[in-house]
């Protein structure tokens, strides 16, 4: 593969991810691989762009790293900054969480003061992190800054999705009220973007909120919208995340079976694909809903496997979260 300063197939690259062609920019990436067409940095990261929107994130990390080296070469600050998001963003996906954070902090140490955009989106960053490891107040401090970077660049795609995950945050702190107006006005900004993955993004996060709500119609219809966005783009970690709302919607309507049946099918896919904390999580409905049904030694299996899981992503808000269920879960 030829690296040079050429932007041969950047624009058509653009164009496809910017229609939530993924798998189509990524086959031009390499058809244009093979045909030995000059191949730029800027295009190695739109094709490892695409390619974690599928869920190759294998491939992604390898593109992203590669053009993260030119652009170092070439003095390009923009370019590493895009790059080692990216880094992080994978990591993370693939519980490397440890990976994903020092990832993060160099994207926030490089921007800080210079560049608004990924000063929002390595606070943004941080706060998951922060989330995921039970320090709310900490996480929620973070998802402000970068609110407020974002809204001094009017940037409708950060503002949506750090109040998704400001609603997320919410949630967790016992703030129903504060999560739902975060939901509302994450929807709502993801609405005015107008990208099908961001409202995708917010939507699930909505389900997600009026599942544990009881408001199963509503979650209903939130999944199947997001869910037909996320099959019309390719987007694999959104198909499998609104079939793990499916199984939670079964969980908490009291349908243990199906809960379990299709928890256990995600968990399967989610781990082949590496999105290792959906995997977790629908790991967590399985143990839940097997000890509904008093299935006792697959329930006791699959919760070890759930805590474990969880304890390998140091995700101890969610553990936490598990163990509280599993404890009033019917006996």
């Amino acid at each position: 593969m030829r690296v040079v300063p050429s932007p041969s197939i950047e624009p058509s690259l653009r164009e496809l991810i910017a229609g939530a062609r993924f798998r189509e920019a990524l086959a031009l990436f390499l058809q244009a691989c093979e045909s030995s067409l000059p191949l730029s940095p800027g295009s190695q990261i739109l094709a490892a762009q695409a390619a974690a929107r599928i869920g190759e994130f294998v491939l992604s990390s390898a593109l992203a790293g590669t053009a993260q080296s030119a652009f170092r070469l070439a003095g390009n600050d923009d370019g590493v900054l895009e790059c080692t998001n990216l880094l992080g963003a994978v990591a993370f996906e693939r519980g490397s969480i440890d990976d994903a954070e020092a990832q993060f902090r160099r994207v926030l140490e490089l921007a800080e003061g210079t560049n608004l955009r990924f000063t929002g989106r390595a606070a943004n960053n941080l706060a998951n992190i922060a989330h995921l490891r039970g320090h709310r107040d900490y996480a929620n401090a973070l998802y402000q800054r970068a609110l407020d970077a974002y809204h001094r660049i009017d940037d409708e795609r950060g503002i949506a999705e750090t109040r998704h995950n400001l609603a997320l945050s919410n949630r967790a702190l016992h703030k129903p009220e504060d999560a739902l107006s975060a939901c509302t006005r994450s929807v709502e900004a993801a609405e005015r973007l107008g990208v099908a993955g961001h409202i995708a993004l917010t939507l699930l996060g909505r389900a997600e909120f009026l599942i544990e709500r009881d408001g199963f119609e509503a979650a209903i219809a939130d999944i199947d919208r997001a869910q037909l966005l996320a099959w019309t783009e390719g987007n694999e970690p959104h198909v499998l995340e609104s079939e793990r709302l499916r199984a939670l919607l079964s969980l908490r309507r009291g349908i243990a079976a199906g809960a379990h049946e299709r928890a256990e099918l995600i968990r399967s896919r989610a781990a082949e694909t590496g999105c290792a904390l959906i995997a977790a999580e629908s790991a967590s409905i399985s143990a839940l809903a097997l000890k509904i049904e008093r299935r006792a030694p697959e329930a006791a299996a699959a919760h070890e496997r759930a805590v474990a899981s969880f304890q390998a992503l140091g995700a101890n808000g969610l553990l936490e979260g598990h163990q509280r269920a599993w404890e009033e879960a019917l006996v």
